[in-house]
């Protein structure tokens, strides 16, 4: 998928997961993704937390960024980068697992 717009309509799968996993079972495919599903929502909470505790000036961008600050958007980007990971592992496997 291409580029639109502000990256709108972007498609990513991370190949060397599908390289890597060419053949591994599907139980341990659901298990990475079931792992990958909980570490995500780990990431979630420490991103939210992190925006939550920003003062308002901050979140609205009306003041410069401080450590804090650089602090949620260093756990944003961990988070989607996660989630690259996680969203390629399910398309792997296919399904969503029960977590």
């Amino acid at each position: 998928m291409t580029q639109v717009g502000n990256g709108e309509g972007i498609h990513v799968d991370l190949r060397p997961l599908i390289g890597l996993l060419n053949g591994v079972s599907e139980p341990v495919i659901e298990r990475l993704a079931s792992d990958a599903v909980r570490k995500h929502r780990d990431l979630v909470e420490r991103a939210e937390t992190l925006f939550n505790d920003l003062p308002d000036d901050v979140k609205m961008g009306r003041q410069a960024a401080g450590e804090d600050h650089l602090a949620y958007l260093k756990a944003t980007i961990d988070m989607h980068a996660q989630m690259s990971a996680l969203t390629t592992l399910l398309k792997i496997l296919g399904r969503t697992p029960s977590v």
